[in-house]
């Protein structure tokens, strides 16, 4: 078809090296060389600008360059793989010929020469493993063969037991006909011959192994059955109600000794009749789960409460009297029953001391009450005459009319109350009861951001003052000097004064005198070391005394 001077694009380029192709230029021709060819052929003037001839030129030479190299390739490679086929086929090529010797051998073939030297030592080194592996594949399948056949022949030989030597078996194989004659073995490996026997012996004494198994199993079957009888024994002991989860073997024994079961059993290895009674009692108690939820249902039915003084008899004639426990064992519906009680008996305790926390904190709240009573309470005051200033409160009414144990805290409370006399003491108490109160409604009223900026400004005082403490000024040095030297004066004048003492009581004693007691001031010492609830009982015990009289 004739390509018009207007065609551009694809087409355009695709037809202009068509042209190239069909004219056969070269991948390394120039472009006067091309232009030669190709100037007078109409296709020529497919692309009108001759810079973009000159890139479509460009373009395929390199395509040509790359066809013109993977045909060399593939001649390449098939020249080797020829000379691959003709190595590895040849009769007297071995895996121990060298490459020399090939070399000479070869130099006029062919499929040798077609391949360059650098490649022709790589396909030689490839069929050379090939063949190596060949001739080892070959001696494997004759070994095998060997193997197999000699197994076969002692096999026959019935005079090599499980018990025989490889010695005994040689001397056995010299007399074998079958063995001397066959070409098989003329060439055969001595440690193929003896792995062979070694193999045949392992495979009798399995066969003895299997054999001893099948007694031993036949003898363990037996016991098993012995065992099986021995459980059916206690099978029927349950189903009696001899038999329960809490029984005790020292009181069935007289009974299963005498059964043949038992005797069966005695003197086989393994689990004893004892180990079985155990195993049963073990399985009854592992339904406890699922009967006690039996026994919850049954007992819910009947609106029946196990208590701390509920009798077993009551308890056991509730469960047994329902269809659903005829399969629970009676020895779980004993141990359920002891774990209710227990329970039970847990409950009352806890219900008791719940009471008693209950009551104490009842009584604390009263007392507090009577300290925050407006008017405060007089030491005179009684009970029935201050009982109406109270009957509206909270902490009245928790006692529920127990006007007796009110009347006792009241009591209690009236006695630590100091008389109207002692009025600095009276005056201080107040004050500190009315301090007290502000600090409570301070506590409840501060919110949680006011305590965070107390802190922080407690925070700052103190790295303030620790800062002080770390810059010394001239006249704080000074007043640590003068302090520093009154101490070591004040230390000097008491070392003398308790050496002066102690020549006293020396010369005191050496006169036969005894030392004086110590003042009222010594006295005084000791006595502000007593705590204030004891002067408290003391006034108290003071007062007492002074209204009697």
């Amino acid at each position: 078809a004739v390509v018009s001077t207007q065609s551009t694009g694809d087409d355009a380029r695709n037809a202009f090296k068509a042209l190239l192709k069909d004219k056969g230029v070269a991948s390394n021709a120039s472009w006067e060389q091309a232009m030669k060819l190709i100037s007078r052929d109409r296709r020529y003037n497919a692309i009108p600008k001759l810079n973009e001839k000159k890139q479509t030129f460009n373009a395929y030479k390199t395509q040509k360059a790359k066809e013109e190299k993977e045909e060399e390739r593939q001649v390449a490679k098939e020249a080797k793989e020829k000379l691959y086929e003709f190595l590895i086929s040849y009769p007297h090529m071995t895996s121990i010929t060298l490459y020399r010797k090939a070399q000479e051998m070869f130099e006029s073939q062919k499929e040798w020469i077609a391949v360059p030297e650098r490649d022709r030592k790589d396909v030689f080194e490839d069929a050379v493993f090939s063949i190596s592996k060949r001739e080892k594949k070959n001696e494997a399948e004759l070994r095998a063969k060997q193997k197999e056949e000699l197994t076969l022949l002692f096999e026959d030989i019935k005079e090599i037991t499980y018990k025989t030597c490889w010695i005994d078996a040689l001397d056995i194989l010299s007399t074998v006909k079958t063995f001397k004659n066959n070409i098989l073995f003329e060439n055969m490996d001595n440690e193929d011959m003896l792995g062979v026997f070694t193999e045949h012996i392992k495979a009798m004494e399995l066969d003895y192994e299997d054999e001893k198994q099948k007694k031993f199993m036949k003898e363990k079957r037996t016991q098993r059955k012995n065992r099986d009888c021995f459980v059916t024994l206690l099978n029927e002991l349950h189903t009696k109600k001899k038999l329960d989860s809490t029984s005790l073997w020292a009181d069935l024994y007289p009974t299963i000794s005498k059964d043949s079961r038992y005797t069966a059993m005695l003197g086989q290895p393994g689990s004893t009749p004892l180990d079985l009674f155990k195993f049963y009692l073990e399985d009854l108690k592992s339904t406890m789960h699922e009967d006690k939820k039996t026994i919850k249902d049954v007992l819910r039915a009947a609106e029946f409460e196990v208590k701390s003084d509920t009798p077993y008899e009551k308890f056991y004639g509730i469960i047994s009297a329902d269809e659903k426990t005829k399969s629970i064992d009676k020895g779980n519906i004993k141990l359920h029953f002891l774990n209710l009680l227990e329970k039970a008996e847990r409950a009352e305790r806890d219900a008791r001391r719940e009471e008693q926390r209950r009551i104490r904190k009842r009584d604390i709240s009263f007392k507090h009450m009577l300290e925050d009573a407006e008017p405060e309470l007089l030491h005179t005051d009684t009970w029935e005459n201050v009982r109406e200033r109270f009957e509206e409160e909270t902490q009245y009414k928790a006692f529920n009319g127990d006007d007796k144990a009110m009347a006792k805290i009241f009591k209690d409370y009236v006695v630590t109350i100091k008389p109207e006399s002692d009025s600095d003491d009276r005056s201080e108490r107040e004050r500190r009861r009315k301090k007290h109160k502000k600090e409570k409604k301070k506590k409840s009223k501060r919110s949680p951001s006011r305590d965070r900026s107390e802190k922080d400004s407690s925070e700052d005082e103190k790295k303030s003052k620790k800062k002080q403490k770390r810059e010394p000024t001239p006249e704080k040095e000074e007043t640590k000097k003068k302090e520093k030297k009154s101490r070591k004066k004040s230390k000097k004048k008491k070392k003398d004064k308790q050496e002066s003492d102690s020549d006293d009581e020396k010369r005191e004693q050496s006169d036969g005198k005894k030392p004086e007691k110590k003042s009222g001031a010594d006295k005084s010492g000791s006595d502000s070391d007593i705590s204030e609830d004891e002067l408290e009982k003391r006034r108290n015990k003071l007062l007492e005394e002074l209204s009697k009289h």
